[in-house]
């Protein structure tokens, strides 16, 4: 259908890729277990299964035992095939890569975001914050519109339209009220008017994601059941401005009567506060890994679903899919789906990563260890980097402990400290060193103690709109052989390239005048360049202005002004400017913030045993230091010396992880 007049084709402020699924493209796409790598091999009709008894035949030959069904809480093989009869559900064969078959269960919901075509523009959609039932019940719902669609209904891009506006005008939005219609003990339930013509009517529609769910059914024992959910952005004309009810009826029974099924409430938000209600709740839905996809297609397949601007990918300072098909492949990295049943899926990749405090017995003694200042590629540009020394994690060594971190730890040192040079070193492209022209340093790891776990949460800085969840992991590491000066080292990667790295010796007090000295330059340099697109951003203004009469009458005029509406929205300044994209990190429930760190590389068990290894050692030097601190056992004020020696080390360990949080971003790439 037409787009109206004046409406963006926009989706989260940008063009919506859409993928849409066939029968065929399912056999193709990568599924979740236990159907990856399968293939639908027969969908089967009614005229297959004309009664119950040739359904539980086709189930017992597919090995689903019905006998235990319509036990408890479970339902017979009738009530599936009623199902199926109404087109409810469906009953598919599938055949995994192994040659065995499965049954499959199939239903189909439409996940609906409807807006007006102003709302639209402005990514504002209609939210059901709470339902209230016909007897007067009433339950909190925090979803979208959700309406069950039929087997007749397939493939869904041939009655996209008239799905939307069945769902839209039949059933959850059939008759619009006033937002404080309520059933109380002096306000019976509204009547069924069937007069009333629903003023709504569908302008637009847009699938946007097709997301493919499996579970064994718990209605139904040992039958795996696929849930396809469709999220459908739906445009229509005659809704109201303001925040609204409506009621929805059931179906007509044998006389006739329309009984009230729900009242259903209706709030204008925006997309972002939308989706901060609809991921509350979240579970871990799936989770790919190294060997999860064959190949970088079939990571984009996957990607598809999402909202994610793929097209993005691989401009700009954005990596391209392949990049992150390798990042798989070589165990650096996770990908998880997050949703519930109503929600929308949520894209999140997991990275774990270790921190590395480098020392030396002569540098311990004065709390220092080494923070590398800058970094030279084999081309000769250099760039500040103020960071510890880091290193990703191998997903394939999960769970994480004491024997693998130490081995990671010494693994990173042989890289990064085999070969040292002068502090003032830079790489020559025309004569880069070579490994055989250089001396080996002899640096030698002593000792490697964890320290700890900690997790932070950000948009990812190399693939665009994918959250990141980094799971750093900090250990000190003591070595000898390390000069007792600032200096440098040659590092040279797998092909023999080399790379210049400059090491400064620093307190954890001095990464911070470091830290600060950054963050000040970075904020000057955000302040000119805000200055910049202010003025950029009104000679667009200008141009549109000039142009306003002219694209009237002309298309490409128009098309002219739609481009410069489209740059004055990436400056912040066009009408959506308001409206403005926020980090995906920062839309996250709480609740769900909390479950995402859950996931951790280490046990809870490994953790408990560094915290009390670190209280014995905090035991051990209160003892030892108290009298060489403050001689004679002496209390002031009601405090111990040993409460205040305790507190002191406490403070320092408490810094100690402040810094480590204002440097994580040390390996976030």
């Amino acid at each position: 259908m037409a787009m109206p007049s004046g409406m963006k084709s926009l989706s989260n402020g940008r063009p919506a890729r859409r993928r849409t699924l066939s029968r065929h493209d399912l056999s193709m796409a990568n599924l979740p277990a236990p159907l990856t790598d399968g293939k639908m091999h027969q969908a089967f009709s009614l005229a297959d299964l004309p009664d119950t008894k040739a359904l539980t035949g086709k189930l017992n030959e597919l090995g689903i035992n019905t006998k235990e069904w319509g036990k408890g809480n479970t339902k017979d093989v009738s009530k599936f095939w009623k199902e199926i009869k109404e087109s409810e559900a469906g009953l598919e064969a599938w055949q995994l890569p192994d040659g065995s078959f499965k049954a499959v269960r199939t239903t189909h919901v439409l996940r609906a975001k409807v807006s007006s075509p102003d709302a639209y523009d402005r990514q504002i959609f209609l939210f059901n914050t709470w339902q209230q039932y016909g007897d007067g019940r009433k339950r909190t719902r925090n979803g979208l519109l959700s309406e069950k669609l039929t087997t007749q209904e397939m493939p869904l891009m041939k009655h996209l339209h008239d799905v939307c506006q069945r769902a839209v005008t039949e059933e959850e939005m059939q008759r619009i009220v006033d937002s404080s219609l309520r059933i109380g003990p002096s306000r019976a339930a509204p009547s069924y008017d069937p007069a009333y013509v629903c003023p709504l009517r569908v302008v637009h529609e847009d699938l946007i994601d097709h997301t493919i769910e499996t579970e064994v059914s718990k209605s139904y024992p040992g039958l795996l059941t696929m849930y396809h959910l469709y999220t459908v952005d739906i445009v229509c004309e005659g809704l109201p401005a303001v925040d609204f009810n409506t009621l929805e009826f059931e179906h007509p029974d044998k006389a006739g009567n329309r009984k009230l099924k729900y009242i259903h409430a209706w709030v204008w938000l925006d997309w972002i506060t939308i989706q901060r209600y609809l991921l509350d709740g979240s579970v871990l839905k799936e989770r790919k890994q190294q060997g999860s996809f064959k190949c970088a297609a079939d990571l984009e397949a996957w990607l598809e679903q999402f909202d994610v601007d793929l097209d993005a990918w691989g401009t700009g300072p954005w990596k391209s899919i392949d990049k992150l098909h390798s990042e798989l492949e070589g165990a650096q990295t996770q990908l998880e789906r997050w949703g519930r049943d109503d929600g929308v899926p949520l894209l999140m990749r997991v990275v774990h990563v270790l921190q590395m405090k480098v020392t030396s017995p002569e540098q311990s003694e004065q709390q220092k260890f080494l923070f590398q200042v800058w970094h030279q590629s084999s081309h000769g540009q250099v760039r500040e980097t103020n960071r510890t020394m880091a290193k990703k994690l191998c997903t394939a060594d999960l769970p994480f402990d004491d024997t693998k971190f130490k081995d990671s730890a010494i693994a990173v040192v042989k890289e990064q400290l085999s070969y040292l040079a002068e502090t003032h070193v830079r790489l020559n492209k025309n004569q880069l060193p070579t490994k055989s022209g250089m001396e080996a340093s002899g640096v030698k790891v002593l000792k490697v103690e964890f320290s700890d776990h900690r997790t932070d949460l950000e948009d990812s800085p190399s693939f665009k709109d994918i959250a990141t969840m980094y799971h750093l992991y900090t250990v000190e590491v003591t070595c000898e052989g390390l000069p007792s000066s600032d200096f440098a080292s040659i590092v040279f990667d797998d092909m023999g390239e080399p790379c210049a790295i400059g090491w400064q010796w620093v307190t954890w007090q001095q990464t911070l005048d470091i830290l600060h000295k950054r963050v000040s330059s970075l904020e000057r340099k955000e302040a000119v360049m805000s200055d910049k697109m202010e003025v950029a951003a009104e000679a667009v203004k200008s141009c549109l202005r000039d142009l306003a009469d002219a694209a009237t009458s002309s298309k490409e005029v128009q098309d002219v002004s739609d481009q410069l509406q489209e740059v004055l929205l990436a400056f912040g300044q066009g009408e959506q400017g308001s409206n403005a994209k926020l980090e995906r990190c920062n839309s996250l429930p709480p609740g769900m913030v909390a479950r995402l760190a859950e996931g951790k590389g280490v046990s809870d068990d490994f953790l408990d045993g560094v915290a009390m290894a670190r209280q014995n050692r905090v035991s051990l030097r209160t003892a030892a230091d108290m009298d060489s601190w403050y001689g004679p056992p002496v209390g002031i004020a009601g405090v111990t010396k040993e409460a205040t020696v305790a507190a002191e080390i406490d403070a320092h360990e408490g810094q100690k992880s402040v810094m480590c949080s204002l440097i994580c971003c040390s390996a976030k790439e």
